[in-house]
């Protein structure tokens, strides 16, 4: 098993990494989802709207392939606080990871294998922004 997860942090403000009812967030939860293949979450924290989409494409000898886009936009008027999205994911004793960096810079990609999965690979895609402007990240 090779868990993951995501946490942010606004400037100005505390790392989140779950949401529960005395975190103060306006809303949080399934937009839609079959409970199996795909799902869409919503998590709303002040200004920031963070939105979370999975699919699962089946096939395989552990199921299928899923892919996970997170998308973050902010609502009313002022500047956008500056955000900071970290992906997590680890091996639960057995196993092994090992990053890919692209120019040696950005996270391309991590390799792994587990007991449960054999070979796999996270591949994380270049951020892009909705206005066609290339979004700043380090």
């Amino acid at each position: 098993r090779a868990p993951a997860g995501l946490m942010w942090l606004q400037q100005g403000g505390s790392l989140r990494h779950e949401c529960e009812r005395g975190d103060g967030l306006a809303r949080y939860g399934w937009l839609m989802h079959d409970g199996e293949n795909f799902g869409v979450q919503e998590i709303r924290d002040g200004a920031l709207v963070l939105r979370t989409e999975f699919v699962k494409q089946p096939g395989g000898q552990h199921g299928g392939d899923w892919s996970w886009r997170v998308t973050a936009r902010t609502e009313g008027k002022g500047p956008a606080p500056l955000l900071s999205l970290f992906f997590y994911v680890a091996t639960d004793g057995q196993g092994a990871l090992r990053p890919v960096l692209h120019n040696g810079t950005r996270l391309a990609a991590v390799e792994g294998t587990s007991e449960e999965l054999g070979d796999f690979t996270l591949t994380f895609l270049p951020p892009t922004g909705e206005d066609g402007e290339s979004p700043k990240y380090a």
